[in-house]
């Protein structure tokens, strides 16, 4: 366990390295776990400081991005006084032409109004005097709003200077360290889990931007956009274009050094990469449009960036559901803008003094709930007609029905937990569920869609030999939305399960799963207790590790064993509960604890269950998932146990984390014996 610092801060890119600075600042020890500071958004933006040519609209977010632009000019010049570096800050306002198409955009004369009331200044250009001020923009320009408070920042060269910034004040930035869990309980971080081991702080910062709902169910996506950059000819006179021209779906940004910048796409494609033609050809389309003498500037660069986008496209910033747990996401398109307030807000909050501005940042926003009225059928209060008329029945209250649970409750429930990580993979559910032993592939089908599981383990050397009740099901199910678990079942030596191992990885690949390295390794030589090999096992596991396996090991419930395994590299550990099968429940609950508990992996209960309310105890015990077959597939109803097993994994989880009562040996009353009628 490394045990880090005042504040750990999950992210390093320019909102999370611009809040190390602060807290340093202001006296607190930083750390920064950074997975590729190469990739942060910041890297691929433009610098714009501009939320009054954005538009944005009068309000919180028009309040924080102004607040911010007040900052910028002193907070460059301590970065820079401190590093000796330049950050390419050129407040030189910004123009935001338009057509005759768009001559009427109300955002932007709304964002006129509004600078001209706050006491800023913005002034209308007709046709004549944009040309003449800007020359060379396209004629079918018939003006446009001129924005000199407005101002522009080399982002490339920011983020660097802040990471140099960073190290010159001493913060301890762990740069290629991928996080991949939040470990939580009772509505406290009490680690994070990492690819370098766990890290604990007094105080944790989420500021991993379009990753964020990689560790916790917050509502950001990554909103991909596209980019370019020409060069301008060299010229006697100058710059050919020295204003930032901001239109109505692009920006054009010149640098100081002729260096151009176009953008941007923005699509909503999840985290792939790359620019395309289509992309790139709709950019150069609108900027020669906009500014025709691009055309002929040599094109110099081309690149992609993943920019965190909320629901309403605003940032989450401040307390989480975890008292130590701050959030500072969602920036969107204006992360550069908002380095520096995000810096200030989060270090007051740290610091017991939230400003009143974040509470229209919460991420509480998104899991606000309106009361309902209930159906007239089930408000009506009726007396059952088996009721004799002498009977009195009480007024019903409907309190239940027609007033919803309070938002902050049923927030607080989704956000209490973080995904399931394997390997590095993240997964929502956290109960697994096999292939074999149905009555029929469809039973299989629909339990397994009806358990909500995301991993399903198959039996590598049945389906290649299409045993009894196999044939047909790596075509049953969608590998696109389920992650296969291959499995070395039937395989009695290491030598055996390795090979076998191989075959899974290629099936995997087979059905489309390039990256699967995910392996469930059993070794059994035993056939009537189907008890697993220690020794065999640990043989496997050590050799598949070194060939790339994401390993997860079938163990008895052996602390030591478990352990050793965890030690030589395995993903994961999975201890029986009780022999394969036999529907026991768990009758070793003691050595899984002692496994949970010294457990650096997560630890997935496997084999034995028989029940709900046994999965639902093995959750409460702190297991990470459970691995259920036999119980669901030869229950009476396979697809209702299937939905069961789920609820029961649910239940169980946030039982865990929300923390049961301590075992008494005596009684405690319920209801307070103070202010009680003696009389």
């Amino acid at each position: 366990m490394n045990t880090t610092s005042d504040v750990l801060i999950i992210g390093g890119g320019i909102v999370g390295l611009a809040i190390a600075i602060e807290l340093k600042l202001r006296g607190a020890t930083v750390t920064i776990l950074s997975r590729d500071f190469k990739q942060a958004a910041a890297h691929a933006a433009a610098g714009m400081l501009a939320p009054q040519a954005e538009g944005i609209p009068l309000g919180p977010m028009l309040e924080l991005c102004l607040r911010s632009r007040q900052l910028y000019p002193n907070w460059i010049r301590k970065l820079e006084e401190l590093t000796g570096a330049s950050t390419g800050y050129w407040p030189c306002g910004i123009l935001a032409p338009v057509y005759v198409a768009d001559a009427e955009r109300t955002d932007l004369r709304e964002a006129a109004a509004i600078a001209q009331a706050s006491g800023t200044e913005a002034q209308w250009l007709d046709q004549a005097v944009i040309h003449q001020y800007q020359a060379g923009l396209g004629s079918d320009v018939v003006g446009g709003w001129w924005f000199p408070e407005d101002a522009q920042v080399d982002n490339r060269a920011l983020t660097q200077t802040l990471w140099i910034a960073a190290q010159t004040l001493g913060v301890n930035i762990q740069d290629g360290v991928s996080v991949q869990a939040i470990q939580q309980q009772q509505r406290q971080v009490a680690s994070v889990q990492t690819s370098v081991g766990d890290w604990q702080a007094k105080h944790y910062v989420l500021a991993i931007g379009a990753w964020s709902n990689e560790l916790l169910p917050i509502p950001v996506q990554p909103r991909k956009g596209q980019m370019l950059a020409v060069q301008s000819p060299d010229s006697a006179s100058g710059l050919p274009l020295r204003r930032v021209l901001f239109g109505s779906d692009l920006y054009i940004v010149p640098r100081q050094d002729g260096r151009i910048i176009i953008g941007a796409t923005s699509e909503e494609v999840g985290f792939t990469p790359n620019n395309t033609p289509a992309g790139v050809q709709e950019l150069l389309a609108r900027a020669i449009r906009l500014y025709p003498a691009l055309q002929d500037f040599a094109l110099q660069e081309l690149w992609w960036g993943f920019r965190p986008a909320t629901l309403d496209e605003l940032p989450i910033l401040g307390a989480s559901a975890c008292a130590n747990l701050l959030l500072a996401t969602g920036h969107y398109r204006n992360g550069i803008l908002l380095a520096p307030i995000t810096a200030q807000l989060i270090a007051d909050a740290i610091a017991q003094q939230p400003d009143p501005l974040l509470e229209h940042f919460s991420w509480q926003r998104f899991h606000q709930t309106k009361p309902s009225t209930p159906p007239a059928s089930l408000a009506a209060s009726s007396t059952p007609a088996a009721l004799s008329s002498s009977t009195h029945v009480l007024p019903r209250s409907n309190s239940v029905l027609t007033h919803a649970v309070p938002a902050l409750a049923q927030a607080d429930i989704t956000t209490l937990d973080s995904p399931l990580v394997i390997a590095g993979r993240s997964f929502r559910s956290r109960l697994m569920t096999g292939t074999g032993k149905y009555r029929s592939i469809a039973d299989m089908q629909q339990s397994v869609v009806a358990s909500g599981c995301e991993i399903v383990t198959v039996a590598v050397r049945r389906v290649q030999t299409k045993a009894p009740g196999h044939e047909g099901l790596a075509e049953a199910l969608d590998w696109s939305k389920i992650w296969m678990l291959p499995n070395t079942a039937g395989c009695k030596t290491a030598e055996e399960a390795i090979r076998v191992a191989r075959l899974g990885r290629e099936m995997a690949k087979l059905l489309g799963q390039e990256d699967n390295n995910f392996v469930k390794l059993e070794v059994i030589p035993d056939t009537k207790y189907l008890l697993p090999d220690p020794i065999g096992t640990l043989e496997a596991a050590e050799q598949l590790v070194k060939e790339g396996f994401a390993v997860l090991p079938y163990i008895n419930a052996d602390p030591l064993l478990a352990k050793r395994l965890e030690e030589v590299g395995c993903a994961t550990v999975m201890p029986l509960g009780s022999p394969i099968g036999s529907g026991q429940g768990i009758k070793n609950a003691a050595n899984i604890q002692i496994i949970i508990e010294n457990a650096q992996v997560p630890v997935v209960v496997d084999a034995g269950l028989g029940a709900p309310s046994e999965a639902a105890q093995a959750m409460e015990m702190g297991a990470s998932a459970l691995l259920i077959n036999t119980a669901i597939a030869e229950a009476q109803n396979p697809v209702a146990m299937a939905k069961a097993m789920g609820l029961a994994a649910e239940a169980g989880r946030l039982a865990y984390l929300a923390g049961r009562i301590p075992v008494k040996s005596h009684a405690s009353a319920s209801s307070p014996l103070t202010g009680t009628i003696t009389q």
